[in-house]
């Protein structure tokens, strides 16, 4: 357990140094993304990249239940961190695609967000293995658009992963604005 850790450390200390070489101290915050949250678990692992204002590094946070390979959550590896998440695990990603409203990509959408109206893929670009399921969901909610991943080892994840899954959605918080 105390490499899994130290993993875990390792990657929460990258974000948070990322997350904080993104902020320009003589901007403040103007022009800055801030990411979506997620409400504090002891079941789940998560990381951020904090607020960011480079066009390139969407501010996001990324999630993985604790009883899982920690090695899977390396976002920065992405996908191929995919290839460490353990069967019955899930793997949540939320990004802030920026501030406005629904259009013809970004739906408008309730909160908390409904896991069984994101759209299912079996096979997508980029997929590091055949079994990896993605779930996503991009939605416009209260202003923010977001872009929502929630990923399994599994092709046929069962109801008891899924309603994991749910409650980590209904974690998770809206952008914060300053």
């Amino acid at each position: 357990m105390g490499k899994h850790v130290a993993l875990v450390l390792t990657v929460c200390a990258t974000a948070a140094l990322l997350g904080g070489a993104a902020a320009s101290p003589s901007r403040g915050n103007a022009g800055r993304l801030p990411p979506p949250s997620l409400r504090p678990s002891p079941f789940w692992f998560s990381v951020t990249t904090g607020s960011s204002n480079i066009r390139t590094l969407e501010s996001s946070v990324w999630a993985i239940t604790a009883r899982s390979n920690p090695a899977a959550l390396a976002p920065f590896d992405f996908p191929q961190n995919l290839l460490h998440l353990s069967r019955g695990a899930v793997f949540l990603w939320a990004t802030t695609a920026g501030r406005g409203g629904a259009n013809f990509t970004f739906r408008r959408s309730r909160w908390p967000l409904d896991l069984s109206s994101f759209r299912v893929d079996h096979a997508w670009e980029g997929q590091p293995a055949a079994n990896v399921q993605q779930r996503l969901d991009w939605v416009a909610v209260a202003g923010w658009r977001l872009d929502v991943r929630v990923y399994f080892a599994t092709q046929h994840p069962s109801e008891r992963l899924l309603r994991i899954a749910q409650r980590e959605l209904d974690r998770l918080l809206l952008p914060r604005t300053w």
